[in-house]
């Protein structure tokens, strides 16, 4: 099962960690896993100040943390990754569980 925890500051993304593999078809083949790395590692290279996070990516695991609040247009782009990511999750929820936590 693929895990994602998101955390907010002030209704901000500060932080995603997502971990593990669907394991909803042949390694390879597996469309959990393939829209899940899509939509998060093409969300990614999207920031526009990548110097603003520590980002870590090893297979089945990224981890992204601001070091500041994102500015707006970073901002937007981490709400499209959990936004899309929640998508998935309503459509594959064997494969796929979010956690969001506050800490405002």
């Amino acid at each position: 099962m693929i895990r994602v925890k998101v955390t907010y500051q002030q209704e901000i993304v500060t932080s995603l960690t997502v971990s593990g593999h669907a394991n909803s078809g042949e390694y390879g083949k597996d469309l959990v896993c393939a829209g899940v790395s899509a939509v998060v590692v093409g969300g990614l290279n999207s920031l526009k100040n990548h110097s603003n996070f520590t980002i870590d990516i090893k297979d089945g695991y990224v981890n992204v943390k601001a070091n500041t609040l994102p500015s707006n247009p970073d901002h937007i782009v981490l709400d499209t990754i959990v936004t899309s990511l929640l998508t998935i999750e309503q459509n594959y929820r064997k494969y796929i569980k979010i956690t969001q936590e506050r800490t405002d």
